[in-house]
């Protein structure tokens, strides 16, 4: 894949680093580039060479800022939690890739970029950044296989505090909280990944398969009932139509403060 692409693509022997290549937009997340994530972690796990993957976002300002909120279509919110969207699809793919994910945090992440990145088997961040879950704040409802991620990450009152507040916390807080493996100053996050990623490599192949496949196992088990499976998608619809969701889509557009109703 070119660099010119949304994403990038550079193997080098065992492991292979994908950038999220949008700098001048902070590396927002468009379809295309969720679904071109996608298709070459499948491609990798087809040719089985790649034994660990870097993610990280192209630059030293952001990760992943989130998803490009002009690109949410009418249904995407019932369509992510029936995993039939770019978003979900995604993290499916990293979830689904049989060696280690490791997310290189070189900036900030904010909303769906923070999910790619908890979906990661490992995360190190660079130690100013900042890191957030603001669909609150956009009068958005996430899809709840994604807040499932972060239940299984961090449990459910640090999830909490992220989602309801929208309120973003530093390296420091996400490593106190689990977010985040590990925390290094800017110029020194390269060089402890890739050391890592090397490490990684040189551990037997079939062991790294079993133990990633045996934690996710534990949280494919963590399933929900037809009925809670009716509920969040009565939620989902019920934010999905709502004029507040409307109001949030408008002043993102316009940059100002949405005025939310209720209603």
């Amino acid at each position: 894949m070119p660099d010119t692409n949304e994403l990038i693509v550079r193997e080098t022997g065992p492991v292979c680093t994908l950038i999220i290549n949008r700098p001048e937009k902070h590396n927002l997340l468009t379809p295309g580039m969720l679904l071109g994530l996608s298709s070459e972690l499948t491609r990798l796990k087809d040719d089985n060479k790649v034994r660990c993957i870097i993610i990280r976002g192209s630059g030293e300002k952001a990760f992943s800022s989130g998803y490009d909120i002009t690109a949410i279509g009418k249904d995407d919110m019932v369509r992510n939690n029936e995993g039939k969207n770019p978003l979900p699809l995604a993290a499916k793919a990293i979830e689904e890739f049989p060696y280690p994910v490791l997310a290189m945090m070189n900036g900030h992440a904010f909303g769906a970029g923070l999910e790619i990145a908890a979906t990661c088997d490992i995360r190190i961040a660079a130690e100013n950044c900042l890191f957030g879950m603001p669909p609150a704040k956009l009068g958005v409802v996430y899809s709840y296989q994604g807040v499932r991620r972060f239940l299984n990450l961090i449990g459910p009152g640090y999830t909490k505090e992220l989602f309801l507040t929208g309120r973003p916390i530093n390296t420091e807080r996400a490593v106190q909280i689990g977010l985040v493996n590990f925390a290094f100053p800017g110029n020194e996050i390269e060089k402890f990944t890739y050391e890592m990623a090397e490490e990684i490599t040189g551990n037997a192949p079939l062991s790294l398969k079993a133990l990633k496949e045996m934690t996710n196992v534990w949280r494919r088990s963590l399933v929900t009932d037809p009925e809670d499976e009716a509920l969040i998608k009565q939620l989902t619809l019920g934010v999905q139509n709502s004029d507040d969701y409307k109001e949030g889509q408008r002043s993102f557009a316009e940059k100002r403060k949405p005025v939310f109703k209720g209603k």
